[in-house]
């Protein structure tokens, strides 16, 4: 449940393509990855769970978060078919959710994987709380609309302005040189 919280904060409500409701669910080795975009933010994280077969589907992420939500047993059997059709089981309830193929999902953005540094979420929610208030919400000023982000001589720095107001806060990191794919839960915040 976990994972599906921190992808479908994402997935708006009135969106023009049917897969970007949808949360990407792929299978391997024991862990499943959950993406989810809007074309703007994409997110993505790992949870551990066990197996039968590898794979990868998509399904509307706001109607199986409600679904996990709502479940007390502690395990969920999922089994999806030919046709993306994906049933879930957990104790005596089942349910059924039409899902859309995962190669209509967006690819997401490949990113230099030369340097990489993790930091607690806390200090990130912070480095936000400290910057968001000064974003610009003129949509005629999209330039305005978010926070610079800045990673230099172990010095990360946001900057946000909405032409009135100036933000910026800085903090110390330990950069350190990416040796295997990125596999941390989401609770961690790592930025390339």
């Amino acid at each position: 449940m976990n994972g599906l919280q921190a992808v479908q904060n994402i997935v708006g409500s009135r969106t023009t393509l049917p897969i970007l409701s949808n949360v990407l669910m792929r299978g391997e080795e024991g862990k499943l990855e959950l993406t989810a975009t809007d074309l703007d933010v994409s997110i993505s994280c790992v949870v551990n769970v066990d197996m039968k077969k590898y794979g990868a589907f998509t399904v509307p992420v706001k109607k199986i978060f409600g679904i996990v939500r709502e479940l007390t047993a502690s395990e969920l059997e999922v089994e999806v078919d030919e046709k993306n059709a994906c049933k879930l089981r957990s104790g005596a309830s089942y349910y059924k959710l039409n899902g859309l193929a995962a190669e209509e999902f967006p690819p997401l953005p490949k990113f230099s994987e030369k340097r990489k540094i993790v930091l607690p979420q806390e200090k990130v929610k912070g480095m936000l709380r400290r910057t968001s208030f000064a974003v610009s919400t003129d949509e005629t000023r999209y330039v305005l609309n978010g926070i610079f982000v800045s990673l230099k001589e172990h010095k990360l720095t946001f900057v946000s302005t909405d032409g009135r107001r100036l933000a910026l806060t800085e903090e110390e990191v330990e950069l350190t040189r990416r040796t295997k794919p990125n596999s941390s839960s989401p609770r961690r915040q790592s930025m390339s």
